[in-house]
């Protein structure tokens, strides 16, 4: 059985737009509660995130207050660490004087008889010194050797010798005095003796000695 709308065509138009109307509405209102339940979850969001802010204040306040009650304890910190780097560099810079007279009593020739041995650290070796430059020959003599042996090759043997030992440099000869005695034997016979003088200079470091703060204070 067909339907027949009995309403005039005004009534029709007017029940159309109503209806309309009606959906307009109802979508507003989906759009609205939509639009409320997005902010109510964006708010808890920021609410959210806020009370985390907070806390990580509040964590960073309490940890920079540690920070400030370990400051002193920081600065003696430092303080040790530059005092064991200012103690290892000077330790490092340290000439081995019991190595040296080690080395010397092991490449000194048989008939070589040391009567004296200066040593000197110069002033560019000093802490505080500024580094040598590389390959200069120092001027300074920082160790003389004298002594006595029979002839002159033998002299000419132990600056050989003395040129294997690595702290030792620039050996050079400083002066030969040849004299002749009697032997203390019955023969009759004369004995002849070299005295002599040789010099060295100890090889410089590759990095300067490092300057102690008192060093530093007394400069100013």
């Amino acid at each position: 059985m067909k339907r027949i709308n009995l309403l005039p065509p005004e009534a029709r138009v007017k029940a159309s737009r109503e209806r309309g109307l009606i959906y307009a509405v109802l979508f507003l209102v989906v759009v609205v509660v939509v639009l409320g339940l997005v902010y109510v979850w964006q708010n808890n969001i920021v609410n959210n995130k806020q009370d985390q802010l907070a806390q990580i204040q509040s964590q960073q306040a309490v940890v920079d207050a540690q920070a400030r009650a370990l400051a002193p304890y920081a600065q003696i910190q430092a303080t040790r660490v530059a005092m064991t780097a200012t103690g290892k560099g000077i330790y490092e810079a340290r000439v081995p004087w019991s190595t040296i007279l080690e080395e010397v009593s092991l490449v000194i020739p048989e008939n070589v008889r040391l009567q004296s041995m200066t040593c000197a650290v110069p002033a560019t070796m000093q802490p505080g010194a500024a580094a040598a430059a590389a390959g200069a020959v120092p001027a300074s003599t920082d160790v003389t050797f004298t002594g006595t042996t029979y002839t002159h090759q033998d002299v000419a043997e132990f600056m050989t010798r003395l040129g294997l030992i690595p702290q030792l440099m620039n050996i050079q000869l400083g002066s030969t005095t040849e004299a002749t005695a009697a032997a203390t034997d019955t023969s009759g016979s004369t004995q002849t003796t070299v005295s002599f003088t040789v010099t060295a200079s100890l090889r410089p470091y590759t990095t300067p000695p490092p300057t102690t703060a008192l060093q530093a204070g007394a400069g100013q």
